[in-house]
């Protein structure tokens, strides 16, 4: 099997780096890094990744959870969320997506590794 393809979607260019740099590090390929939900959805049309690492909270008026609905309606490609804190309406918002899971900023490389393993059918869902 190839190398995983995964798009990042995060609007802090540094955060982004960072999640870019550690992926490769796991052994996944990188194929984009967006900054806006309209870069996202036209990214993920474009590139078709395996995975999307979706932040909520983006710049501009397009977050995270409409950009996932738009990539969604095209291509059922999963949605893994990463972010910092959300109140209750937007986790009701982002559920409703059906994503494959959450990441909680700041998180450790092992979590990382281990929710991507998951969803890319890579680890027995029983293991941590």
């Amino acid at each position: 099997m190839g190398l995983r393809r995964i798009l990042i979607v995060e609007d802090e260019r540094l955060i982004a780096l960072d999640l870019q740099r550690r992926l490769t590090q796991l052994g996944y390929a990188v194929v984009g890094i967006a900054a806006s939900g309209p870069q996202a959805i036209t990214t993920a049309y474009q590139l078709q990744p395996d995975l999307v690492l979706m932040d909520i909270r983006l710049q501009g008026e397009m977050d995270g959870i409409e950009a996932a609905l738009h990539i969604q309606q095209a291509r059922p490609i999963p949605i893994i969320y990463l972010t910092a804190y959300v109140d209750d309406a937007t986790m009701q918002r982002a559920q409703a997506t059906s994503p494959r899971g959450f990441l909680r900023k700041p998180f450790h490389v092992r979590d990382l590794q281990v929710i991507l393993a998951r969803n890319l059918g890579e680890l027995p869902h029983d293991q941590t």
